[in-house]
């Protein structure tokens, strides 16, 4: 029994000494030197990275990792440039906001989209003995890779330009100019952003030459939007008001969103009626005003009067003893909460 444990034993550490005279020791041709990596695996044709660990599987897993981490990085140089247009861009366009991506929402994304491409892995990894670690690429074939990515920004395109010619073939001026906005806001919401940056990264040459047609429907939406806009004049029309505290601020709000405010509402493109409710009370203390507001905005054609959108708001609760007073402090509430929150209700127009 003794002499069979020690023939175990020793087979053991011969299994043992004998593996690790088999493990591939020599670099590999894409590790001889800084720059083999792009030898073996070009750029034109390939996205790879060295990937190191204690274990092969490990370095496998840790090149995937970086994989990941340059697809992360790119995104957020492109997105940081994108931001930064967007903002110049968007200083004519008041509170209408922009989306800009969350980090872990990026990181999300590309990892679900990883996950589709098919990672590979060198088939001659090998163990550097200095550092005691596996040393192996992963790597992402580009054209394999576009074959699987390409029908998800196809979809993502295909919503932008059916926005786009939307509002390309809307003769309602100023639905016209809605509709250039929605179509804008789209292609920079993240779902778009992502999927379009990625693909620039992922195949630059094929996203380049298949959807040329979509960056320049994208590049010509400020002058077409800006075009819209002068000719999409709106009158303010707000019976009830108090010393037009409440139509002058709806005035401003559109004016500083870059459309034109008419005097005469024949003349406008559309109207945008505003329907005050002012919530008096009469009471011992005094009289007691808690106003609100519904205004809708509708064409103001012949054709066409439509409802485009519309927006409320509820001013703060007034109290003084004279109605005037009241009246004063209740509607000047009203005029700053349309001042704070105004904003375009493009959902409306293109839903």
């Amino acid at each position: 029994m003794i002499i069979m444990k020690k023939q175990l034993l020793i087979m053991f550490f011969v299994s043992l000494l004998t593996s690790c005279a088999t493990l591939p020791t020599d670099p590999a041709p894409w590790d001889a030197s800084p720059a083999a990596i792009r030898q073996v695996f070009p750029e034109i044709e390939y996205i790879a990275q060295r990937g190191r660990g204690k274990t092969r599987a490990a370095a496998e897993a840790n090149g995937a990792a970086q994989l990941a981490q340059f697809f992360n990085s790119q995104i957020t140089s492109q997105m940081r440039i994108t931001e930064r247009e967007s903002i110049q861009n968007d200083r004519t366009r008041g509170s209408l906001e922009t989306q800009s991506n969350t980090l872990i929402e990026q990181e999300t994304f590309v990892q679900t989209q990883m996950n589709l491409f098919g990672i590979r892995f060198a088939q001659d990894a090998y163990y550097n003995r200095a550092q005691k670690e596996w040393i192996t690429v992963a790597y992402i074939n580009r054209n394999e890779a576009w074959q699987v990515y390409s029908p998800r920004f196809r979809q993502q395109a295909d919503s932008f330009i059916s926005l786009f010619d939307a509002a390309e073939n809307e003769r309602d001026q100023f639905r016209r100019a809605l509709r250039f906005l929605a179509a804008d806001d789209y292609s920079k919401s993240d779902d778009f952003q992502n999927a379009s940056l990625l693909g620039q990264i992922l195949h630059p040459a094929r996203i380049n030459a298949e959807f040329e047609s979509v960056r320049a429907r994208i590049a010509s939406i400020p002058q077409r939007l800006e075009s819209s806009k002068r000719n999409a004049s709106i009158f303010i029309d707000c019976p009830g008001d108090f010393e037009s505290l409440v139509s002058n601020v709806f005035s401003s709000r559109f004016a500083a969103l870059g459309f034109p405010v008419a005097n005469n509402r024949n003349t406008a493109s559309a109207v945008c009626r505003i329907t005050i409710s002012e919530g008096r009370q009469q009471r011992d203390l005094g009289i007691f005003y808690h106003p609100s507001l519904q205004a809708v905005v509708s064409s103001n054609t012949l054709q066409n009067t439509e409802t485009l959108f519309s927006f409320s708001a509820e001013g703060e609760r007034a109290q003084a003893v004279t109605p005037d007073v009241a009246k004063r402090r209740a509607f000047q509430s009203l005029a700053d909460k349309v001042r704070e929150s105004f904003s375009l209700n493009i959902n409306e127009v293109v839903r």
